[in-house]
């Protein structure tokens, strides 16, 4: 919570005492009929409104992935809600008075504040932002002379006719293939057992590869959430706004002890990490969006080169 978010809250507590307080003096005593007017004042517009002010901030834009629209507007709107308040009890001896009439327009005011403030954020429409309108990111992908040759036919099988032209001509013979797949053969031990350019392979073979990735990710499904974008990840993939909890936890467990990090324990049996994306967590839990993602993409090494 921010300041004033938090400001809300705390002062709803402060308010609740007052209005007990007032509670037990009048039901000790008699008092005076401002008394009663403060007691009464203090649960709705105090302890009751205070509370759903602070509480709607925090809670309502976040339940609907979007940010409040007038955040400026909410320091503003804590100083009238709570000068509107002290000064219509103060002022309410003398009712009725020009004082008691500002303040209680002041009081009204707050209302408008955060009617207008939470209203417009709720019912404004957004648009929706469909995937393929969204730049293709690259996959980080790099094929070195420790990667398994069986490893490339089977991820990449489009690259068997780099292979074949460049001195493998036997994974030309579709069962000889099938038994490298099979086997633990490096692509710098097949270089070196048929005396070829390793360097020159495994460059060529990237290249390949990155072109291969990009068209794939074209394919991939995808789908479109009202106001946000979302999209199914794999593994290679830079973790993004659009990409949801539970999927990157799938495809990346070691992603865990940075929502830990951020959201704690129970982020892992919560149902909304089925369907909440970063970006919509990180409105929830008031977190940064681009410190986690990039945490989020350093723990599994996709900011690595």
């Amino acid at each position: 919570m921010d300041r004033f978010t938090k400001g809300f809250v705390l002062a709803s507590l402060v308010y609740l005492l007052l209005a007990a307080t007032l509670g037990i003096w009048m039901g000790m005593a008699e008092t005076a009929e401002w008394v009663i007017f403060a007691h009464v004042h203090f649960n709705l517009l105090g302890f009751m409104a205070m509370m759903i002010y602070g509480v709607g901030y925090f809670i309502l834009p976040r339940f609907n992935a979007r940010a409040l629209k007038w955040p400026q507007l909410v320091p503003v709107h804590f100083i009238v809600a709570n000068l509107g308040l002290i000064g219509m009890v103060f002022t309410a001896p003398e009712r009725p008075s020009k004082g008691f009439t500002l303040f209680a327009l002041l009081a009204v005011l707050s209302v408008l504040l955060f009617v207008i403030n939470l209203g417009v954020t709720l019912l404004e429409p957004q648009e929706d932002i469909a995937e393929e309108n969204l730049p293709p990111v690259p996959e980080k992908i790099v094929i070195t002379d420790e990667t398994r040759v069986g490893e490339i036919l089977v991820r990449w099988p489009e690259t068997l006719d780099i292979l074949v032209a460049n001195g493998f001509k036997p994974l030309a013979d579709p069962a000889h293939r099938e038994k490298v797949k099979q086997l633990p053969v490096t692509l710098g031990m097949a270089c070196e057992r048929h005396n070829l350019d390793c360097e020159m392979i495994t460059s060529l073979l990237n290249k390949a590869v990155a072109a291969l990735e990009t068209d794939r990710m074209k394919d991939r499904p995808q789908s479109v959430v009202r106001g946000t974008s979302r999209k199914t990840i794999r593994q290679g993939d830079i973790i993004g706004h659009q990409h949801v909890i539970g999927d990157i936890l799938r495809v990346y467990p070691a992603t865990e002890k940075v929502f830990k990090k951020y959201y704690g324990g129970a982020c892992f049996s919560c149902p909304g990490q089925a369907t909440e994306t970063v970006r919509q967590s990180a409105l929830m839990h008031n977190v940064d969006e681009k410190r986690i993602l990039v945490e989020l993409n350093e723990s599994v090494g996709s900011y690595n080169e």
